[in-house]
């Protein structure tokens, strides 16, 4: 069955105890958390020091998408939050298969994201040391743009590729129920979403965004 992760960008940054503990209390298990430079996207948000306190709060798994320039030179600091995923972008660095070595020799799980330009075809070298690909199915570091079509033919493409691998599918960027309950069918595991969740009630939503997941994958 296909994982809701609520992106923490998503939530009221005044009330981030308040909105941790609600996605607690809603028996979440991953918590999808973005990290921005201003460089590689145009936002700031989310760096090592404010990760790892807000995992020292939680007891929910952290899968930290690194949208940063220069990630090799983070990537410690990363890992020194306790963060069990940690995903990095494709478009990121020339050397994505070192990174991958080293977040897999830290014991926790590695990804790769592929911005909506980037062909699923890079990854075929990689297949066998990663652990999920997440697909950018908006353009990253701006909330509010639309789910971009294309983004399924990449997913349907991406489960070719990975065949009978454990590697699991990611998506982000602009998911509602409506959405989630499609890329559920096609097959994706790992359903981010945001603004959507953290709207105008978000227990309602986030029930809403469960019950079309659970709907498709049946």
């Amino acid at each position: 069955m296909a994982e809701i992760l609520p992106s923490i960008f998503g939530a009221d940054i005044l009330r981030l105890k308040e909105e941790i503990a609600f996605l607690e209390s809603e028996k979440t298990k991953i918590l999808h958390v973005d990290m921005m430079d201003g460089n590689f996207v145009s936002n700031i948000a989310f760096g090592p020091n404010q990760i790892a306190a807000m995992k020292k709060m939680s007891n929910m798994i952290f899968d930290v998408h690194m949208m940063i320039d220069h990630p090799k030179d983070h990537l410690d600091d990363v890992i020194a939050t306790g963060a069990e995923m940690i995903s990095v972008h494709y478009e990121s660095t020339p050397h994505i298969h070192n990174m991958i070595q080293r977040i897999k020799k830290a014991g926790r799980k590695a990804g790769i994201v592929l911005n909506p330009g980037t062909p699923e075809s890079v990854i075929k070298y990689l297949l066998d040391d990663i652990d999920y690909v997440l697909v950018m199915t908006i353009n990253p570091g701006t909330p509010g743009q639309t789910f971009i079509e294309k983004s399924i033919e990449k997913v349907c493409n991406l489960k070719e590729m990975i065949g009978s691998r454990p590697i699991q599918i990611e998506v982000d960027g602009g998911i509602n129920n409506l959405i989630a309950g499609r890329v559920a069918n096609i097959g994706v595991d790992l359903i981010v979403v945001g603004g959507y969740l953290f709207g105008e009630n978000p227990k309602e939503r986030y029930h809403k965004l469960r019950e079309a997941v659970n709907k498709e994958r049946k």
